[in-house]
Order: C-alpha cells, then sequence, then structure tokens
C-alpha cells in the first residue's frame, strides 16, 4: 500500500466526517445550475449543452471540474473553456457542457462513483464530437490520509505488464469503453483526452494522499493511454501545466502549502484574496482561468 511511505506523524485519522461536506464552496449548489437542475439540494439531472449544428464537448470530472473553488458559474473551468472556444473558435461553434461532480471517483466502488451520478447518465444519453477526462483525484483518497480506502495497491507500481491488475486503469479503460460508443453524427467515436490531475500541495487535504497524486498519476495516467490507443487521442498533463513538479523532487520543492503570501509563483492559481483552499487542489478564479487554457491547448479543435 502506497501509505506506508507517508510518515506516521502526517498520518490523519479517519473521521466520520467527510471534508467535503465542511467546504461551503463545494457545497453550494447554486454552482450547479448552469447545467444541471438541483432539487432540495441535490443534482438530479444534467443537460448538454448548445444548438443542435455546435460540436458537442462533454468534461468529465470531479470538483476540479464541477466547481474549483471559484466565486461563480462563470469561473468554473469548463465554462472559461467555452469562452476561450467562442473567442477563438467562433461563437457557438462548440458547446462545452459540465459534467464534473464534487467527490467523485473513478472506480466503480468508490464511495461517491461518477457511475451512479446523473452527469453520468447524461454523458450516455447523449453523442458527443469531444470528450475530456479528469477523475482519479478522490481515488487518491485512503485511511492512511483520513479519508475512505479508495486506492487499490496493484495499482502503486504498474507497468503496461501488470496494468490489467490495477483497478483503477480497469475502470477507465470501462469508461473509455463507453465514450467511444458515444459519437456524435459523422464521427466514428468521440476524439477522446484524458488528463492527469494537478498537483497536491498539502498532504492529508480532504484525505488525499500526496504520493498517488503526485507521483503515480504522472506515470500511471499516459500508461492508460497507451494501453487504450484505439479510442484516447491524448493526454493533457494538467499536472505540470499548473505548477507540479516531476516526482521525486515535488516532495523537497514544492510548498508545504500555498499563501497568501507564497513566493512560488503557481502558487496564485490555488491561493488568493478571493479563494486559498486547503491543500491547494482546486483551483481558484484565475486558476481555472489558467487550467482552461492548458486544456485548450492540449485539445486538437
Amino acid at each position: 500500500m502506497i501509505g506506508v511511505a507517508i510518515a506516521a506523524s502526517v498520518a490523519i485519522a479517519a473521521s466520520a466526517v467527510d471534508p467535503f461536506q465542511m467546504d461551503s464552496i463545494l457545497t453550494d449548489m447554486s454552482h450547479h445550475t448552469r447545467d444541471c437542475d438541483v432539487v432540495n439540494g441535490v443534482v438530479v439531472r444534467c443537460h448538454q449543452r448548445g444548438a443542435a449544428n455546435a460540436l458537442k464537448v462533454a468534461t468529465v470530472g470531479d470538483s476540479i471540474t464541477a466547481v474549483g473553488h471559484t466565486s461563480s458559474t462563470a469561473h468554473h473551468y469548463p465554462n472559461q473553456l467555452q469562452d476561450l472556444l467562442d473567442v477563438r473558435r467562433g461563437n457557438g461553434t462548440y458547446a462545452v457542457t459540465n459534467l464534473g461532480v464534487c467527490g467523485a471517483t473513478l472506480q466503480k466502488d468508490g464511495a461517491k462513483s461518477w457511475w451512479t451520478t446523473p452527469a453520468h447518465q447524461t454523458l450516455i444519453s447523449n453523442k458527443w464530437d469531444i470528450v475530456i477526462v479528469m477523475l482519479g483525484t478522490n481515488d487518491a483518497r485512503d485511511v492512511g490520509t483520513g479519508g475512505p480506502e479508495h486506492w487499490p495497491s496493484p495499482c502503486d507500481y504498474a507497468m503496461a505488464a501488470t496494468l490489467a491488475a490495477c483497478n483503477f486503469a480497469a475502470d477507465y479503460r470501462a469508461l473509455l469503453t463507453v465514450i467511444k460508443g458515444l459519437a456524435a453524427e459523422g464521427k466514428t467515436q468521440p476524439d477522446v483526452y484524458i488528463m492527469i490531475p494537478p498537483s497536491l500541495m498539502e498532504q492529508g487535504a480532504y484525505g488525499m494522499n500526496q504520493t498517488i497524486i503526485n507521483t503515480i498519476y504522472p506515470k500511471l495516467v499516459p500508461l492508460i493511454a497507451t494501453a487504450n490507443n484505439d479510442v484516447v487521442k491524448g493526454v493533457i498533463d494538467v499536472y505540470t501545466g499548473m505548477g507540479g513538479i516531476p516526482a521525486p523532487k515535488w516532495k523537497t520543492e514544492l510548498p508545504p502549502m500555498c499563501t497568501l503570501n507564497s513566493t512560488w509563483k503557481p502558487c496564485r492559481w490555488y491561493c488568493d484574496a478571493q479563494s486559498c483552499a486547503p491543500g491547494q487542489v482546486h483551483p481558484n478564479d484565475v486558476g481555472c482561468a489558467y487550467l482552461a487554457s492548458v486544456v485548450y491547448d492540449g485539445v486538437k479543435w
């Protein structure tokens, strides 16, 4: 188990209270009302955006996609990606739908699996030209860092020859197989991009394991892409794009957390007067704008 690499002094006892439920931005359901219907504080259904002739783009993800740590729906990364596309590719040429779900895991057996959400239902009920997937941050929660036990240890040192034993990779393959069959008219399959999630600055934030996010995913996600190159058109390296430092140097070069007076430049994407979220895994308004530009540059439009 990867948790053995984490010093006991930073392990956080598992809590009955989900840390996501203590985050006022992530629990503000008004953030979900642009693409989804919210009834009694619960997302009950989501809708594909855009006119019939628009090229349809699905952004699949967790809270980084759904909300980030932003001040309004306009600042969510998918909506800022929409703004970029309108300016650079023509207003209404593309239509971006936000299918992010706070707390969601890629794995089917996670505490809140993306597979069981209204966002998943919206994905499979529609046809798409492009699908962009960024999941895995919540799969990196484990009991050693105060979260539910999500992480499958066979993924710790996965290589191409052993990828089949990694449940995270197997469920990623299952999702990609579903997406492959959702092509818009005139396409044989959607253009699919999978993303390496951004770094985790603070060990144990939201019950997440820093080593899984900062060391394993930058290697594992490209392996998954290569193994599924019949579906995946490209990998978008959000980890590096948003300031992540390759292993093992992140252990000594990343700040323990970002603060308002941090000298490490990428901190401005996670911590400013608008928001300085715990763990700095959720970009703020400025960070989501930059994330949208990283995604834009990574897709062949």
